[in-house]
């Protein structure tokens, strides 16, 4: 009887502390895209999925951009990452994703937020904006964080709020971005 309680503590011993130094084990953090943005106060777009790259900066080579794209439908992330590695040049993404309502935006190194746009068919529906932005990442392998803004312009009203948490997709070194 001694042996056999002896091997069931030893046992259940075993598996308390594998349990444990599991929990410790890092998981890989999930893709989060999520979010709205009201155009001219009748339409809320919700936005369930995002993608993101590296290019290149449209204005200095040298320089590096984060793409980000959050979409209302799911994005077909194997083919645009087989386009990006074989075409190199980020203006292809009208291809998968002008048929659908989606912002598209750049990271710069510094976390500032430029070329912010939401597109419904192709056609930018939120122009020239100067968003307001909480970057926790921008490595060269994730980006994390939220844009937001609230234009109550008569003219054209555009109220947004997103959330975006991602690895970057593996396109090799930065595409065009012309």
């Amino acid at each position: 009887m001694k042996i056999f309680l002896c091997r069931a503590t030893t046992f259940g011993l075993f598996f308390a502390v594998a349990f444990l130094a599991l929990q410790g084990t890092p998981a890989a953090a999930a893709d989060s895209g999520s979010g709205t943005a009201t155009i001219g106060r009748e339409r809320t777009i919700a936005f369930s999925d995002v993608y993101a790259f590296r290019a290149q900066d449209r204005y200095d080579k040298k320089k590096q951009v984060t793409v980000v794209i959050l979409s209302e439908s799911p994005l077909d992330k194997k083919a645009i990452t087989a386009a990006l590695k074989k075409e190199r040049e980020a203006s292809l993404l009208g291809s998968y994703v002008n048929k659908m309502a989606y912002a598209e935006f750049w990271i710069e190194q510094s976390g500032k937020i430029d070329n912010f746009g939401v597109f419904i068919r192709g056609a930018n529906q939120c122009v020239g904006r100067d968003v307001k932005s909480d970057v926790k990442a921008n490595t060269a392998k994730r980006v994390e964080g939220r844009v937001s803004d609230d234009d109550r312009r008569d003219t054209h009203y555009c109220k947004i709020d997103l959330r975006f948490a991602t690895d970057l997709a593996d396109v090799g070194p930065p595409v065009g971005n012309d």
